[in-house]
């Protein structure tokens, strides 16, 4: 599973420090003897389970950065648009000005 570099230091940021690997790849130790010992195959099902969940939120979220930019980058265009339809019309206006004195 690949992470975009920036939703990754995003989530970190925000105190999340486990990605769908690190839980894939977690180790448990053996129970002593006499303590509670849990079914390792129980363990495995819930751990696959939550493997699956992260990738989802990570895939989500790594669509959601990508469409955020995608709006950001509108914005600053339509912003940049604006400027420049004013300047054409400000031009515009001048001409129309020194032309009808």
């Amino acid at each position: 599973m690949t992470v975009n570099p920036k939703l990754q230091q995003m989530l970190a940021d925000k105190g999340v420090t486990f990605s769908a690997l690190d839980i894939f790849n977690q180790q448990f130790d053996k129970g002593r003897m006499m303590s509670r010992r849990y079914d390792a195959d129980q363990v495995d099902a819930f751990l696959d389970q939550v493997v699956k969940d992260y990738e989802k939120l990570y895939k989500l979220l790594g669509d959601m950065q990508v469409e955020i930019e995608a709006f950001r980058e509108s914005i600053t265009n339509k912003a940049e648009m604006s400027v420049e339809h004013l300047h054409v019309r400000l031009r515009k206006i001048e001409h129309y000005l020194q032309n009808n004195r």
